[in-house]
């Protein structure tokens, strides 16, 4: 691997590409990072990439982005690592992340039994992950029927994973999903929720700049966004522990959604505060407490409350009873959750670990509310 990452430097550097104290390491159980070589004063740029270097719309092949017109640029990229024959993909590849190495960390190449056991905001995540691909891949199917869909999934994994917000006059009048571009080196970058590098871009390159000084052998990291663990292991594969990451949340839905009538479903759209009930590390979220109090109060009531023209704090006694009962259901499911996947032989260990720690995060934020709602 010392190797191939010496060739993509070599590669990166042929295009512009400038590294400045820093330089990709293999991380052992984290694939590759960037490493700080020497002391690094915050506010230092340490990498440049042209935009020249980048891999976006613009410069796909245009027969390929000829074939898939009006596709997505997610799906566009995708193909065409598939299908460029362009030599100088050979010298990036390598430090690309492999196919077994993305098969036991992405949860849309588990087996059906240990994704049949992921948390709920999980779950929902991937079906509308899957949703999207098996759209993708229909539309480069019949345009490419010679393609393998293994070939494809890895292909647009390693661009779900590895892509960096951008824009140009090509794609700035696109979706933002759309504003999407490749680019070597900075690929490498590891996720870190704070003490991170920046990241900006114009017309003529990516710039990546320091926001706090590094010690010789620290890991560099860039944020991915402030996402919560099911969104980090869903869309890359990895999760953090619940008290590093300050976004983690759990979601509440299959608690309170099933206790509602359809009455109190239609009036919970008809204001917006249907679903998406989540539990951070400080509390439910006020849409959660809307909904409860549905459960708990006459409707006059509730909606006085919603009105403002009702202390919501006359009625917290019972709605924290009623999102005590709710924790207390969800533990019951950790707890089963986590006896299944114990005994399961399906996917690698290494994946069920990775799935049992997400379970132990949710338990770790469901404990902390259920004591908060005990003092």
């Amino acid at each position: 691997m010392e190797a191939a990452i010496e060739q993509l430097l070599e590669w990166a550097s042929s295009m512009g590409v400038e590294v400045n104290g820093i330089h990709p390491k293999v991380l052992h159980g984290r694939g590759i990072g960037i490493v700080a070589t020497r002391h690094l004063e915050a506010d230092q740029v340490i990498l440049q990439v042209p935009t020249s270097a980048l891999r976006t719309l613009s410069n796909t092949p245009k027969h390929i982005a000829k074939a898939l017109s009006g596709a997505t640029v997610h799906t566009i990229l995708a193909a065409s690592l598939c299908l460029d024959p362009n030599p100088d993909l050979d010298k990036w590849r390598p430090v690309f992340p492999s196919r077994r190495d993305m098969a036991s960390s992405l949860p849309i190449c588990w087996p059906a039994k240990l994704r049949s056991l992921l948390p709920p905001g999980a779950k929902s995540l991937l079906a509308a992950q899957q949703e999207k691909f098996n759209k993708d891949w229909a539309t480069v199917a019949a345009a490419y029927p010679q393609l393998q869909k293994d070939d494809y999934l890895y292909s647009w994994l390693l661009v779900n994973t590895r892509t960096f917000y951008h824009t140009n006059r090509s794609t700035d009048k696109l979706p933002k999903e759309d504003h999407m571009a490749l680019q070597p080196v900075a690929d490498l970058f590891n996720h870190a929720p704070e003490g991170y590098c920046t990241a900006a871009f114009d017309d003529k390159s990516f710039t990546f700049t320091t926001t706090r000084p590094h010690q010789p052998g620290e890991e560099v990291f860039i944020r991915y966004g402030p996402h919560a663990n099911d969104m980090l292991l869903v869309e890359y594969g990895f999760t953090l522990p619940s008290s590093v990451n300050p976004w983690d949340e759990a979601c509440l839905d299959p608690y309170i959604c099933p206790c509602l009538t359809a009455a109190q479903k239609d009036r919970l759209q008809a204001v917006g505060f249907w679903e998406k009930y989540m539990l951070d590390s400080h509390t439910a979220c006020y849409r959660t407490h809307v909904a409860l109090r549905m459960l708990c109060l006459p409707l006059g009531q509730w909606q006085d409350v919603l009105d403002g023209v009702r202390d919501e704090d006359e009625d917290s006694d019972l709605v924290n009873a009623a999102l005590f009962k709710v924790l207390a259901r969800y533990d019951a499911d950790i707890t089963t959750s986590l006896e299944q996947l114990s005994g399961s032989c399906a996917g690698e260990e290494e994946t069920r670990g990775s799935l049992a720690d997400r379970w132990l995060q949710i338990r770790h934020l469901v404990t902390a509310a259920t004591l908060r709602l005990q003092n």
